[in-house]
């Protein structure tokens, strides 16, 4: 079997294929807690699942039309390749069928009566390049980094503007060429099912005009001194999007967009200037980078009197500081994503049960983030949860795209 698998990669080696590396989280821990005998078993285990229950899964979906590889690329690091150029929805099925069978199994500890359940990060990337392994082992470094169960890394950045001086060519091209673009994402209702808003995510282009990713650019935009120009670009079109078609928008700033005085005078500016407040949410990332609570309290308290409304972004990780969200005016609470996905265990529907209540008592509405399906979207309309985002509501799309869909409602 393994002469043939190699023949098949050899005659497949120059086609596009696509790499999902999937790494065991907190590993140490596993081996502190339960020794490294189970460790090693549950590695064993996960190898299996992996190798026979998972790829077949897999084959099912794809209808048997590609030739799968696995590797165990590391001690608890494996590799799934499957030799397609698959499309994006392809992919994010494909992510979806491999975490869910991992944190839904439980592995077997050595005592043979006890279980316990484990959690991945994973890396994925396609390309014909034989550097594939580098760039998705970026994409699983990267989600790592941002603490997300989940990273595509797009290659072609890699392959056309493999150093650091072209990626910042390709943003002072965004700056000087006007390319930044908002991408929208819609949020529905969950009662009436209808869009009322769009979360608007950053979007820049390279010189082919294929988009980058946030997470390929954004940090380094801020080492480059370059951040706040985009984010200036982005905010104008916003406004001028807002102004058009009277859309309602949210917008992500985090702690240090808040202490940043050019980010911060323009954005009042904008707003006071065009009168769109009303149309506007400011999503607040949530998180234990926020040092000085009094300054996003402050920030809130002069936002607000131009009709602006706030949300507490990605809520339940963090702090999650019940006592801070009492002492703000906060009109929405975005749960976090990670919680949202996994809403079907008991655990975590009892955590954000206790975030809707909360919410609730505090007359604040809460939103779903990553409702990837329509199991998770009943899950949310049974705790009476007042908005949904994510993929099974739709995937972020260009202004041209939102306002097509929004002429064709109207007639």
């Amino acid at each position: 079997m393994s002469i043939l698998k190699n023949i098949i990669r050899y005659k497949k080696k120059d086609e596009i294929k696509t790499l999902f590396l999937v790494d065991i989280l907190y590993m140490k821990d596993i081996n502190a807690v339960y020794g490294f005998d189970n460790g090693d078993f549950i590695i064993k285990q996960l190898k299996k699942l992996l190798r026979n229950n998972v790829i077949n899964k897999i084959k099912n979906y794809l209808e048997k039309s590609a030739f799968i590889d696995f590797v165990n690329t590391h001690v608890d690091v494996f590799g799934i390749t499957v030799y397609k150029d698959l499309n994006q929805q392809d992919i994010d099925k494909i992510k979806d069928i491999i975490f869910d069978s991992i944190i839904s199994h439980k592995f077997l500890l050595l005592d043979k009566t006890s279980y316990i359940n484990i959690n991945v990060t994973m890396g994925c990337s396609k390309s014909s390049n034989n550097k594939l392994k580098i760039y998705a082992e970026k994409a699983l470094h990267n989600a790592k980094l941002n603490y997300v169960h989940y990273i595509y890394l797009d290659s072609a950045l890699f392959e056309n503007e493999d150093t650091n001086e072209n990626l910042l060519a390709t943003l002072k091209l965004n700056i000087e060429k006007n390319l930044v673009e908002p991408y929208f994402q819609p949020i529905a209702n969950t009662k009436t099912e209808k869009i009322e808003k769009y979360e608007a995510l950053m979007r820049i282009f390279d010189k082919d005009s294929n988009i980058i990713m946030p997470y390929v650019f954004i940090q380094k935009s801020k080492k480059y001194r370059l951040y706040n120009k985009l984010m200036s670009l982005m905010i104008q079109k916003i406004i001028s999007y807002i102004k058009k078609y009277k859309i309602h928008v949210s917008i992500n700033i985090d702690f240090h967009d808040i202490l940043n005085p050019k980010i911060k005078e323009q954005l009042f500016n904008n707003i006071k200037n065009s009168d769109v407040g009303h149309y506007i949410t400011l999503e607040i990332l949530e998180s234990d980078k926020i040092s000085n609570y009094t300054a996003v309290n402050d920030f809130i308290k002069e936002i607000k009197q131009y009709g602006v409304k706030v949300a507490i972004d990605d809520f339940g990780t963090g702090f999650s500081n019940y006592e801070y969200i009492l002492n703000i005016d906060v009109d929405y609470i975005k749960i976090d994503g990670s919680l949202i996905k996994k809403i079907d265990q008991e655990i975590y529907l009892n955590l954000v049960k206790s975030i809707v209540l909360f919410c609730k008592q505090q007359n604040i509405q809460v939103i779903a983030e990553f409702v990837s399906d329509l199991k998770i979207l009943r899950y949310v309309r049974s705790l009476n949860i007042d908005y949904a985002q994510g993929y099974h509501i739709s995937k972020p799309k260009p202004i041209e795209q939102i306002v097509k869909e929004l002429n064709e409602e109207n007639t």
